[in-house]
Formats: C-alpha cells, sequence, structure tokens
C-alpha cells in the first residue's frame, strides 16, 4: 500500500428517506454518520451491492491504482 493511499468514500443509502431528519453531527458513531470511509489495507477486498453509492478520490500517487469492477450472483 502506498504511504497516503487515500480511502474509498461509502454512503448512506437511507440518505434519500431522511430528509425531514436533523443535521448529523461529525463526530457522530459510524453506523450513523452520511458517509463512511474504510482505509485501505494491503490485502483487503470490499465487496458491496451495486446499488451502493461510493466514490474513490482522484490518485494523487505517481504509482498506479489498480481497481476491479465485476458482477457476481450468490446461488
Amino acid at each position: 500500500m502506498p504511504p497516503g493511499a487515500r480511502s474509498i468514500k461509502l454512503e448512506d443509502p437511507r440518505h434519500a428517506m431522511m430528509m425531514a431528519a436533523p443535521n448529523r453531527k461529525k463526530d457522530a458513531r459510524e453506523e450513523l454518520r452520511a458517509f463512511i470511509y474504510p482505509g485501505p489495507v494491503a490485502g483487503d477486498v470490499l465487496l458491496w451491492e451495486s446499488w451502493l453509492r461510493h466514490e474513490v478520490p482522484m490518485n494523487m500517487d505517481e504509482d498506479d491504482r489498480v481497481s476491479v469492477s465485476f458482477n457476481y450472483k450468490w446461488g
């Protein structure tokens, strides 16, 4: 893992249903935050459903970043 590698950003899918909810605090527990940022760890593989909104910050490192995308089906 290159030093300074940045996290993926995952958005809470309940966001659209919470229009009238009060603003969330920045120091809220992880399960109450609008976004979470699981840090990169060498050897980890992250899988999520296709409907989960996500984004990755631009790679500012000189080394290439490798991303793999695929569809899967259980059973």
